[in-house]
């Protein structure tokens, strides 16, 4: 198709509507091939209509203005498709673009016939019945109800009461706001997704429609955001402008996310460093306020400059981040702080790094007990018989793929597959038991601390569901976290590998055993302690 975007923003390519029309238009692209011109009619040479007539009488279906409207006016006619894209201006259409549809008048004839008992037209000079129509646009308002109707009417009777299709977005405005980012570009998402249905089947599915008449937030959360958002100095009142960071904070409130509620009271204290400002957001009854200092004790402190936070809920840089290089700090509960983007979901991902994109597992849930178990069963089995030992090793490496269906095996989890199975293979063999058993402690230990220096250690594949799924891979905190504790791990096997060869058939040799599986109990125990300390250790510096 051959589609015209007529861009009706004043503030053209920093138009927030625009930002919808062009989802929608990448959204056609997918479907099929277009050819697509936008026109930003903030630029165009585009006059108001002097109701001379002359388009009807003397020059037929010609402007007698010499202006950027003798082209436009040739693309029109061109177009299989117009997307009308412009911000709701006083319950219609900014002042430029409706000087754009007046001068659409050469396209009528001057005769006049009954649309239908409520109107009269003109029509057309030329054959547009093929012509299809989008309309896209945006308003401050919460609701479409009573703030559109004048202009739906208008683009009823201006096409002759064909149909057209609308996206209307209101709380628009919400665009222009960095932190919102998240919901914003969720929102675009099912744009585009309009868009490849439009192009597929000429139409978007009542599903899709929903969501894009969805709200981006509740009302009431809207009106307090947006009240929020204005910087007023109202100098007859002798009033200065509002704390950009107490209307930041209100903000923040009011974007909270009711169902993180978990029933527990929470009061979360922000001190801005550099401008010694300091606030409390009180949680309770699934409701987020701002409220006085001398209300309640914290239960976590974050101590930031005020331009740090910024760059933080703006995306510029990542939380844990700015969190490593000691540009903020966090006091009290510090499994709070992981859940901030649950609680506000404010800040914008950033783009993963692309070397640990392509190492990542599927969404499936991972689980440690494919990587422990063939080593588990050897150790137990070893013991009381080598040969029965390495065909249960063996017979369960074999099985495990097929237990596994449901889960995500890790290239760890199949590495250990490998390596216990080849052990197994040399017990089977009937291999001296000392070398293997200390071969087996020396390699499961390897692979550890070899994993440590990887772009995923072995520990993050298992414990980033705790942290947001995958996303804890763009997590440098999460990531140090895990590289300390597999070289630990990695570390205590190759020490226990060291004291199986020397002390089991010492005196003691029997008790070689409980030393290993102690040792096991005692570094899970560690490492539940270490993935809590850690981070909260290195937030208080």
């Amino acid at each position: 198709m051959k589609i015209l975007v007529l861009n009706g923003s004043p503030k053209g390519r920093k138009s927030n509507t625009l930002r919808l029309a062009d989802a929608f238009v990448e959204g056609l692209n997918d479907a099929s091939s277009n050819d697509v011109d936008v026109i930003d009619i903030k630029k165009m040479d585009v006059g108001h209509c002097l109701g001379c007539y002359v388009c009807w009488t003397k020059t037929p279906g010609k402007c007698v203005i010499k202006d950027d409207m003798t082209m436009l006016l040739e693309k029109y006619k061109a177009a299989d498709m117009v997307v009308w894209s412009f911000p709701l201006y006083y319950f219609s259409m900014p002042s430029k673009i409706k000087a754009f549809m007046d001068r659409l008048l050469p396209l009528n004839l001057p005769t006049m016939y009954d649309v239908d008992s409520k109107s009269v037209g003109h029509p057309p000079r030329y054959d547009l019945s093929h012509q299809k129509t989008v309309l896209i646009s945006t308003c401050g308002f919460h609701r479409v109800d009573g703030n559109y109707n004048g202009l739906f009417e208008q683009f009823d009777i201006f096409l002759d009461g064909k149909n057209y299709t609308k996206i209307i977005c209101p709380e628009g405005e919400l665009f222009r706001v960095p932190q919102l980012a998240n919901r914003i570009n969720d929102y675009l998402k099912d744009v585009k997704k309009a868009g490849v249905e439009y192009g597929k089947n000429g139409a978007i599915t009542e599903h899709t429609q929903a969501k894009l008449d969805a709200l981006l937030y509740a009302p009431k959360s809207f009106i307090e955001m947006a009240n929020a958002s204005w910087d007023i100095n109202d100098e007859e009142k002798g009033e200065e402008k509002s704390d950009k960071s107490e209307n930041f904070m209100r903000q923040m409130a009011a974007v909270y996310d009711a169902s993180t509620w978990d029933g527990k009271e929470k009061t979360i204290e922000m001190h801005f460093t550099d401008i010694e400002k300091t606030y409390q957001l009180f949680i309770s009854d699934g409701a987020c306020r701002l409220i006085d200092m001398s209300e309640k004790k914290y239960d976590m402190r974050i101590e930031t400059p005020y331009d740090v936070w910024m760059d933080i809920s703006e995306g510029k840089i990542g939380g844990s981040t700015a969190l490593m290089q000691g540009k903020y700090r966090v006091l009290g509960k510090f499994d709070m702080m992981l859940k901030m983007d649950e609680y506000f979901g404010m800040s914008q991902p950033q783009e993963p790094n692309e070397d640990v994109q392509k190492k990542r597992p599927s969404n499936k849930k991972t689980n440690m007990i494919f990587l422990l178990l063939p080593w588990i069963v050897l150790w137990v089995a070893l013991p009381l018989n080598m040969y029965i030992a390495g065909l249960s090793v063996l017979g369960l490496i074999a099985l495990i793929p097929l237990i596994s269906s449901k889960f995500n095996l890790t290239v760890y989890d199949k590495i250990s597959m490998g390596l216990a199975g080849i052990i197994g293979i040399g017990v089977v063999m009937k291999m001296p038991l000392l070398p293997l058993i200390v071969i087996s402690y020396g390699v499961f230990g390897l692979m550890w601390l070899i994993s440590s220096f990887t772009k995923i250690p072995i520990t993050a594949y298992y414990s980033n569901k705790d942290y947001g799924g995958e996303q804890a891979y763009d997590n440098p905190m999460f990531m140090k976290t895990n590289q300390i504790l597999s070289i630990t791990w990695g570390a205590v096997y190759i020490i226990l590998a060291v004291v199986v060869g020397t002390f089991l058939y010492q005196v003691f040799g029997s008790l070689t055993g409980a030393v290993c599986s102690g040792a096991a109990g005692l570094m899970g125990i560690f490492t539940a302690w270490f993935q809590k300390w850690y981070p909260a250790k290195i937030a208080r510096r």
